[in-house]
C-alpha cells in the first residue's frame, strides 16, 4: 500500500503544537515528543510511502534525522518520520528571503534563519526550540547544541575558529596552521565535521599550489589531522607518504566514520574519528559503514566488479556482481548495502520523463533483480541521476538539485520500504 503525502499535509491530530518563535514571521509547529526511532530497514520490496513539495513551495535538500528525514525547502525546514512518512514538524519563514540551515555532525540539532533575522536552534526529533536570537551569519558551522566552528583564510594558511553559540564568546582560535611533518609547506584539501573531532586531509608539499594537488610532486605527504572541538588540540595524525605523484588525497565521512583514500596506501581506509584508530583497510572502494562491517563497491578500472559487504577483519560476508552493461562506479550516494540486499540506482533515459528506479538485488544471487519505480524526472545530472538515503524507518530515493542541469529543486521523495 503507498501513501501519498505533500508538504501542505496536516499533522496528525494531537501529534504536534505551535510554538511561538523568535521571529515574528515565522510558522513553527512542534512534535509533542516521545516519537521512537523507527528501525532500519534490513530489505526493501515497494513504495511505502512519498513526499511532494506543496503548490508554489520547493525543496533543496533530504538530511537523514534521528526519526526518518528532515526536508530542507527555500523557506523553511519539514521533520517526516520515516517508517510512515507523516509530517512530526516544521518551521517556516515564508515571508523573508535568504534561508540557511546547518545541522550539527550527530544531525541531532539544526541552526536556522532567513535575511537578516536571528538564527533558531531546534532539536530535529521534535523541531523543538533549543535557544533562539542568536546572533549567527549563515556561514559559520553547527558543531553541537552549544558552539559554532568558523574558517578564517586561505587554503593555503587556513585557521580554525570555535565560538559560544549564544554569547558569541570566542572558546579558542589557532594562531598558526597545523603543521606538516618537517615543517613543510601545507594546502588544505577538506575537512570532516564529525560530533567527536574535527578531522583535516592536508597536502604537505614544496609545491601547494591547487594544481599540485592532482599532479603532485614526488616528495609529497598526505595527513590527516584531527582536532579536539572543546579545544583545539591535536587528538591524532595518521601520514602516508606519495613518493610517486599517485594523484589526489581525498576522505569522506561515511556514517560516522573517516573514509580515506590516500595514494600510496594498499587500500581505502576506515577510520575512527575519536582516536585515530585504522578500524579496515578495503581493498576496494567504500561505500557505506556499519557497525563492524562495510560495503565495497568495484574499482571501475579493475577486474573484479564485484559489490561486497566485508567485516572489519577483512572476511567477505556476500557479493553479488551486477551486469556487465552497468557502470560500476558507485558512490556512496548511489549503492546501499543491506543486510538482505544491495540497492543501486538505475536511469532509464529517453523517454518525455526519465524514470529513475532502484534496482534491487539479493546477496549472491546475481540471476535475480527487482526493480523498484522510485521516481521520475524531466532532466537529470549525467554523474548524479539519483540518490540514495539511509534514514530510520526507510531508504530514500530523489533526484538531487543541480543547478548545472537545471534542476533547482527536488520535485519528489520516494521512501522504500
Amino acid at each position: 500500500m503507498t501513501l501519498l503525502l505533500s508538504a501542505c499535509t496536516l499533522p496528525s491530530e494531537g501529534s504536534s503544537q505551535e510554538e511561538p518563535a523568535s521571529e515574528a514571521n515565522a510558522n513553527h509547529e512542534v512534535s509533542e515528543g516521545g516519537v521512537a526511532a523507527p528501525e532500519d530497514v534490513t530489505s526493501v520490496t515497494e513504495v511505502g510511502w512519498e513526499w511532494h513539495p506543496g503548490e508554489d513551495e520547493s525543496a533543496t535538500d533530504v538530511h537523514t534525522g534521528p526519526v526518518g528525514a528532515v526536508v530542507e525547502l527555500t523557506d523553511g525546514l519539514i521533520g517526516v518520520r520515516g517508517d510512515t512518512g507523516e509530517e512530526l514538524w516544521s518551521y517556516r519563514i515564508p515571508e523573508a528571503g535568504g534561508f540557511s540551515a546547518s545541522f550539527s555532525p550527530s544531525g541531532e540539532q539544526v541552526l536556522v534563519t532567513a535575511s537578516a533575522e536571528p538564527a533558531t536552534l531546534l532539536d530535529t526529533e521534535t523541531g523543538a526550540t533549543v535557544a533562539e536570537d542568536v546572533d549567527w551569519d549563515g556561514q559559520t558551522l553547527l558543531l553541537d547544541e552549544t558552539r559554532l566552528l568558523d574558517y578564517r583564510g586561505e587554503a593555503t594558511e587556513l585557521l580554525f575558529e570555535v565560538s559560544d553559540l549564544e554569547s558569541g564568546e570566542t572558546l579558542w582560535q589557532q594562531e598558526t596552521p597545523v603543521a606538516c611533518p618537517g615543517e613543510s609547506p601545507s594546502r588544505l584539501i577538506s575537512a570532516l565535521h564529525a560530533s567527536e573531532a574535527l578531522v583535516l586531509l592536508l597536502h604537505c608539499s614544496e609545491d601547494t599550489s591547487e594544481g599540485a594537488l592532482r599532479v603532485p610532486e614526488a616528495d609529497t605527504v598526505n595527513a590527516l589531522v584531527a582536532l579536539d572541538p572543546a579545544d583545539g588540540q591535536e587528538l591524532w595524525r595518521h601520514e602516508s607518504g606519495d613518493t610517486e605523484g599517485l594523484g589526489l588525497a581525498e576522505a569522506l565521512l561515511i556514517h560516522g566514520a573517516v573514509v580515506a583514500d590516500l595514494p600510496g596506501e594498499e587500500g581505502w581506509l576506515i577510520i575512527d574519528p575519536a582516536d585515530g584508530t585504522v578500524l579496515a583497510e578495503s581493498p576496494k572502494p567504500v561505500l557505506s559503514v556499519g557497525e563492524g562491517y562495510y560495503l565495497a563497491g568495484p574499482d571501475p578500472l579493475a577486474e573484479d566488479l564485484a559489490h561486497e559487504l566485508r567485516t572489519f577483519d577483512g572476511e567477505v560476508t556476500a557479493s553479488v556482481t551486477l551486469p556487465d552493461d552497468r557502470w560500476p562506479g558507485d558512490t556512496p550516494e548511489s549503492a546501499v548495502g543491506l543486510p538482505e540486499q544491495l540497492v543501486t540506482v538505475d536511469m532509464e533515459r529517453g523517454s518525455p520523463e526519465d524514470p529513475v528506479n532502484a534496482v534491487v538485488t539479493p546477496w549472491d544471487d546475481a540471476g535475480f533483480e527487482g526493480v523498484i519505480d522510485a521516481t521520475m524526472t524531466e532532466r537529470a545530472s549525467q554523474d548524479d541521476p539519483g540518490r540514495l538515503l539511509p534514514v530510520p524507518g526507510a531508504l530514500l530515493v530523489y533526484v538531487p538539485v543541480d543547478l548545472a542541469a537545471d534542476i533547482d529543486s527536488v520535485g519528489h521523495v520516494a521512501a522504500l520500504r
